[in-house]
């Protein structure tokens, strides 16, 4: 059996995610995609795009809350991608904040 050496609990929460490469001078469209698991530091992710080692994006995660009714809440990250494979990407989460939002593309 393998040691698993992480030191954060990881959830295992079927969510939606949108993601995008980060600091960009254009907009870039967010690609979807479902996140695996998560923790405070980190998200794995699946999606259709890849996404290389080291590269910096930026993620919206669904959120199975509402705010007093006034609209959907999304988990919004910034990190770098740590590791990717087959469709599946590990993101360390290094900011994160809780936002309205109907639609990614209004984040």
């Amino acid at each position: 059996m393998a040691l698993d050496r992480r030191f954060k609990r990881r959830f295992p929460l079927r969510m939606g995610i949108w993601y995008r490469p980060a600091g960009l001078s254009l907009p870039v469209d967010w690609t979807e995609g479902e996140s695996l698991n998560l923790s405070s530091t980190g998200v794995l992710f699946s999606g259709p795009d890849a996404v290389l080692p080291g590269q910096k994006i930026e993620a919206l995660v669904d959120w199975p809350a509402r705010l007093n009714a006034r609209g959907d809440l999304r988990l919004a990250l910034e990190g770098v991608i740590v590791r990717s494979a087959d469709e599946k990407a590990a993101m360390r989460v290094d900011r994160y904040e809780f936002r309205l939002s109907s639609c990614p593309r209004q984040a």
